[in-house]
């Protein structure tokens, strides 16, 4: 019998990394989003034991073990990602100085031009610390998990948490209670949940949304006639309309308008699986789908009134910004532009990982009054993609790009069409893509759950390519 095939019971180190995963998922969404000081600190703490978990993986004496080995090619680009980062903070291009009792940060130029250098040692590494311990408590699930019921408990706990997320939000909104019910002060007036931002919300929300697609159609397959209601289906349904909901609640048009495409993909998807299994058994087609699209229509409605006065309240923002002859995206293209001039300062391994926000002065400058805020100077770039080039350089962002390119290549491309890993796939996707005109990345929470459900579907994809009965 060989050992390496799926399992149903879980070994002591495959329920460590469920619980260890499955904490820091929880735990991150739940405290402001995981972008608070002592939630990113206690995130970083727990993703450092990640480790020796990574390290048992590799040290396991049998096929699993050796299956674990043949892995860590995988952690070369995150290796050399930290290998930059560390060497650039034995590199500093900024020093602090000391004007009239006031401590200022001054561009001196790094010691070794042509070398990895930094704004802020400390920033870089607390921010290498928390990405790492994120990507590796992730990377786990790959090595240590052989257990499809295993994953599909995440997938069901990503799926629900963003649910009791999204009821918890939209009657926060409703209710006009305040952050936290009133128990806090966010630092932005368009919060959602617990989240301080809501368009990283909306991220996550993404996420979440298909994950909970994917469920869906894997218990619609799953499952047949009658038994199809009376089925984890019938909830599956309910999570998807209520999380997607949050699009236009959150007053979030990027979220609104991904969710709306989401739910399209979903529709269609719903619709030619319905009029096949019609005509698989000689019924009519035409009513059943019809009776689909009246449910779509009339929960669009609903989800309309439900968020008129959030969406009304970004209306009048957009009209009166279109009356008073402002471009919509004219300040987005000169931020974009003034980023591009200070990547192509430093091409080749960037300004230092968390610098953005002051190598930015370089291009615009802070006024010195006190107690005062420019409105034309970011503290991000509005692009994640941007951004690291910005911070990382050509070098970083590469790297970046391969942690997600080598475990991808071993992705088996005949499963894709399976649900748990077509939709979480399409979520990733769009994140990865929102990127382009939003800073998701920067959330604890969105960068947690995205790694987890990056692991988690390649590992199901490849236990469940394991079973298929004409695998060669």
């Amino acid at each position: 019998m060989n050992n390496s095939r799926p399992t149903s019971s879980l070994t002591r180190l495959e329920c460590c990394v469920v619980l260890h995963v499955s904490v820091m998922l929880l735990f991150a969404s739940w405290a402001f989003g995981g972008n608070i000081w002592w939630a990113r600190l206690t995130l970083s703490i727990w993703g450092s034991l990640a480790l020796p978990l990574t390290l048992a993986a590799f040290c396991q004496q049998n096929s699993h073990g050796a299956q674990a080995r043949r892995k860590l090619v995988w952690l070369l680009p995150p290796v050399l990602y930290a290998t930059l980062v560390f060497s650039s903070t034995y590199n500093p291009s900024f020093s602090i100085r000391i004007i009239e009792g006031t401590a200022l940060i001054a561009h001196k130029g790094a010691d070794h031009p042509n070398w990895p250098s930094t704004v802020s040692a400390i920033r870089s590494l607390d921010s290498l610390w928390f990405g790492a311990g994120a990507y590796l408590s992730a990377f786990n699930l790959v090595v240590l998990i052989r257990s499809r019921r295993a994953l599909r408990f995440l997938f069901v706990l990503m799926a629900t948490n963003t649910l009791a997320l999204a009821v918890f939000g939209t009657l926060q909104k409703l209710s006009s209670s305040g952050f936290y019910l009133g128990a806090a002060i966010s630092p932005n007036k368009r919060f959602f949940a617990t989240f301080i931002y809501n368009n990283h919300w909306g991220a996550c929300m993404i996420l979440g949304l298909s994950t909970a697609m994917g469920l869906l159609f894997y218990h619609a397959r799953k499952y047949r006639g009658r038994d199809l209601w009376h089925s984890p289906f019938t909830a599956a349904v309910v999570g998807v309309l209520l999380i997607a909901a949050t699009g236009p609640v959150s007053a979030s048009r990027a979220a609104t308008g991904i969710a709306a495409l989401m739910i399209a993909i979903a529709t269609v998807h719903a619709s030619s699986s319905l009029i096949a299994t019609r005509r698989g058994t000689g019924r009519p087609v035409w009513p059943a789908v019809s009776l689909l699209l009246a449910f779509v229509l009339i929960i669009t409605a609903a989800v309309g009134w439900l968020s008129y006065r959030s969406m009304n309240e970004r209306y009048v923002e957009t009209r009166a910004a279109i009356d008073q002859n402002q471009s919509l995206w004219g300040e987005r293209f000169e931020l974009y532009r003034d980023t591009w001039k200070l990547a192509q300062q430093e091409p080749i391994f960037g300004w230092g990982l968390s610098s953005y926000d002051i190598a930015f002065q370089l291009i615009r400058p802070r006024p010195l009054q006190a107690n005062r805020q420019y409105e034309s100077s970011y503290a991000t770039a509005h692009n994640d993609w941007l951004q690291s080039l910005v911070e990382t350089g050509v070098v970083g962002t590469a790297l970046l790009i391969a942690m997600l390119a080598m475990p991808l290549s071993a992705l088996p491309r005949r499963q894709l069409r399976h649900p748990l890993v077509l939709y979480p796939f399409i979520g990733l996707t769009l994140v990865i893509l929102y990127a382009l005109i939003e800073f998701p990345f920067s959330s604890g929470a969105l960068l947690i759950t995205f790694w987890i459900l990056f692991f988690s579907t390649l590992r199901h994809a490849a236990l469940t390519d394991m079973l298929s009965p004409d695998r060669p």
